[in-house]
């Protein structure tokens, strides 16, 4: 699972029980289930999971004025869906482990040989980096006292290609043993398309390398979502699912109806993915990410696309759009795309856009509390914007998060 999320869980957990729908608890298939904190509804069968996300959305939504309902869209398999997996190591009685976070806990790892959320092939890597880092000696970071060597696995998994980029995070130091471990994790899984070293000297127990060094391999990771060729690095932003991210973004696209469009603002735009969505509706479309490596990506995945209508700008999206000549001259937007962190908007893009005046706003949220905080003020601010459609998309099977995006059209 995404890391941070891990100790919410069990808490977001109790959030949809509050819900009392009825459902039958089912045999979970994971050896791991209640745990680890990767998952919080294995128990539960998949139908019974939409039901319960389906009554949270309602109850979260319904102080949103005149909100329309909210119809969520599955998953085709809620299994192995995920294309990218964050592992972090531990140690027991001298031996390296390597899992996910336990539930409710940011320092004790489950030591895992599987996970069925990720590809087959994720696991076997995953046993693999284990055995070859615990032949080293080295010992595994320690959130608590900020000692020790290894700290974070991050996994991708092409569908495309079947391939895979591995990444092993560690403090600073002891490269004579991570060549070595790199050369011999090659030679055993002939699918590891890239491997990176990832070094960090940050307290924050999170899986994001100061400085990134390619020893194995090529630079990224060949994959596609939908129609658009990728080159995934270490720290793309993806969603988890490629199919239903296609389904999201292919969906957004087709409520903007045929009315021509000039100008379009991909707010968070990340790799530029959506942009690329977009851009086939538009004739420019201008992306903003507070990522200079991202805005690097998306501009590449431009080029690869032969999407010569976008353009992208790196910095904080509430600083760039305090530029008034940048959307009143240059960039005046018709359309605005946004998909925010999980705490949704900050204040000061809501002032912008609300200034910028487009006629159609699409909103992507990971959280529909913070989604409701903003469609409210999007609603009763000026000019005011009516929200036409609800619409989720389940990206995470067996977690409670959901995906959803709202359209709103300017009164």
């Amino acid at each position: 699972m995404v890391r941070g999320q891990t100790a919410r869980h069990g808490g977001a957990r109790q959030e949809l029980a509050r819900d009392k729908l009825p459902y039958a608890k089912v045999e979970p298939p994971c050896p791991y289930f209640g745990t680890c904190g990767g998952c919080a509804l294995q128990d539960v069968s998949y139908e019974d999971q939409l039901a319960l996300k389906r009554q949270r959305l309602r109850r979260v939504l319904a102080g949103v004025k005149d909100a329309p309902p909210c119809e969520l869209i599955p998953l085709d398999d809620p299994w192995r869906y995920r294309n990218k997996l964050e592992l972090t190591f531990g140690q027991v009685d001298g031996h390296l482990t390597l899992g996910l976070h336990a539930a409710r806990s940011f320092w004790r790892v489950v030591d895992l040989d599987d996970c069925l959320l990720a590809p087959v092939e994720m696991a076997s890597v995953l046993r693999a980096v284990r055995s070859l880092a615990d032949r080293t000696g080295l010992p595994a970071y320690h959130p608590r006292t900020h000692h020790g060597f290894f700290r974070h696995l991050l996994l991708r998994f092409s569908q495309t290609t079947g391939q895979l980029l591995v990444c092993i995070i560690t403090a600073p130091g002891h490269q004579e043993a991570i060549e070595p471990l790199a050369r011999a994790l090659a030679a055993m899984h002939s699918k590891i398309a890239s491997i990176y070293w990832g070094t960090t000297s940050r307290i924050a127990d999170v899986a994001w390398p100061d400085s990134l060094t390619l020893l194995h391999g090529a630079a990224h990771l060949e994959d596609r979502v939908g129609p658009f060729h990728l080159e995934v690095l270490p720290l793309s932003f993806l969603q988890p699912a490629g199919a239903q991210a296609d389904r999201l973004y292919t969906h957004l696209c087709q409520s903007l109806g045929d009315r021509p469009r000039a100008t379009a603002w991909d707010l968070y735009c990340g790799v530029g993915l959506v942009g690329l969505y977009v851009s086939r509706y538009v004739e420019r479309v201008y992306g903003i990410d507070v990522e200079p490596t991202h805005v690097e990506q998306a501009r590449r995945h431009a080029t690869l696309n032969g999407m010569a209508n976008m353009e992208f700008r790196a910095g904080r999206v509430e600083t760039l759009l305090m530029d008034r000549r940048f959307w009143l001259q240059e960039a005046k937007p018709d359309l605005i795309v946004v998909d925010p962190p999980r705490a949704g908007l900050h204040p000061r893009a809501l002032t912008s856009l609300l200034a910028a005046r487009p006629k159609t706003l699409a909103y992507l949220s990971c959280n529909a509390q913070s989604l409701a905080r903003d469609l409210q003020a999007l609603g009763d601010g000026f000019p005011r914007y009516h929200l036409r459609e609800l619409r989720a998309f389940d990206m995470f099977p067996q977690t409670p998060h959901v995906e959803v995006l709202a359209i709103l059209e300017r009164t």
